[in-house]
């Protein structure tokens, strides 16, 4: 009879005090921020069921948290590094901007022709033109908004436009379609006035120059096609300009120009295309989306390059 009561006694407090013991070990654990610790699936519904029961939604309730805090730091963290990408790419882009205007040859270009101007007829023309010179410098220039609108990109497009037709004359045709919308979608700075510039000095190879921008609305985005009556950009540049765009890789390939070019062909290949990378990118970097942007090769028979650019927004327009 004593036996089986020493029995019952022994086995009612290791029931109590082995699971309380265990619990112990883990909390030592958890205490410790050791958190991949066995949980104790206790069946039971007495007390102790029950404290192992809470002690097992405790462990899950902090795996989860810790899981949303790693996710949230490896969010952050990726678009840290886009940010900053984007920024370098900026940069980049700046500084080919701020060296096209301290080039002599295209400084010396531009005075010369508001020279003539001044000497050709009266002050009001030549005025226009220094103040459209003035502000593309000036929009170029700014360090601060790397984000602009719309309606900003198609100001500097303009201003550039009327820069190369003063200078060109009739040899430069340029075509606008903008319907009657409202231009307030941001989009990244100096993105469509290096494709303007790309599609005039392949269109200005033939006998007179054509160059078309064209903006419609498609499935809430805004569509900008900016195309000219060049040659054609030759597809394997296409494929080399997009695929780098697609792994990130910021500069152009060194095999992407052809041996028989003369030398100041591949410096307009390379700086085109290196120009055609950087303003992709930024793109794909600012909202985070693949296939905003193509190069569309006309036919056979139709000659050209168009560059097709896709806005996301989030307003009706």
């Amino acid at each position: 009879m004593v036996a089986l009561i020493y029995f019952i006694l022994y086995y009612s407090i290791t029931s109590i005090v082995h699971p309380l013991s265990e619990i112990s070990k883990v909390a030592h654990k958890v205490s410790k921020r050791d958190f991949d610790v066995p949980l104790f699936n206790n069946p039971s519904n007495d007390e102790i069921g029950n404290i192992c029961n809470a002690f097992d939604r405790m462990i899950i309730s902090i795996r989860e948290y810790i899981d949303t805090i790693w996710e949230k730091a490896r969010t952050e963290a990726e678009l840290k590094e886009k940010e900053i990408e984007m920024q370098a790419l900026y940069t980049d882009a700046q500084l080919k901007a701020l060296q096209s205007q301290i080039n002599p040859h295209f400084l010396f270009n531009t005075l010369n022709t508001g020279s003539q101007l001044a000497m050709m007829e009266g002050a009001d023309k030549t005025c226009t033109f220094l103040e459209r010179v003035a502000d593309f410098f000036r929009y170029n220039i700014q360090q601060q908004n790397h984000i602009v609108t719309l309606e900003e990109e198609l100001n500097l497009v303009e201003n550039f436009v009327y820069i190369m037709q003063v200078r060109f004359g009739s040899r430069l045709e340029f075509i606008k379609e903008i319907p009657d919308i409202r231009l307030n979608t941001f989009i990244p700075k100096m993105t469509l006035q290096p494709l303007v510039e790309n599609c005039i000095k392949h269109g200005l190879s033939n006998t007179k120059g054509i160059v078309k921008l064209k903006i419609q609305i498609k499935n809430r985005f805004i569509e900008i096609k900016i195309s000219d009556n060049g040659e054609g950009m030759d597809s394997e540049i296409k494929e080399k300009v997009l695929k780098s765009v697609e792994k990130g890789e910021f500069k152009l390939p060194v095999e992407m120009l052809k041996e028989n070019h003369s030398p100041y062909e591949e410096n307009i290949n390379k700086q085109n295309g290196t120009g055609l990378i950087n303003v992709f990118s930024r793109l794909k970097l600012y909202y985070h989306k693949d296939e905003l942007f193509d190069i569309l090769i006309n036919d056979e028979g139709i000659k050209g390059t168009t560059f097709v650019i896709k806005i996301p927004t989030n307003e009706y327009v």
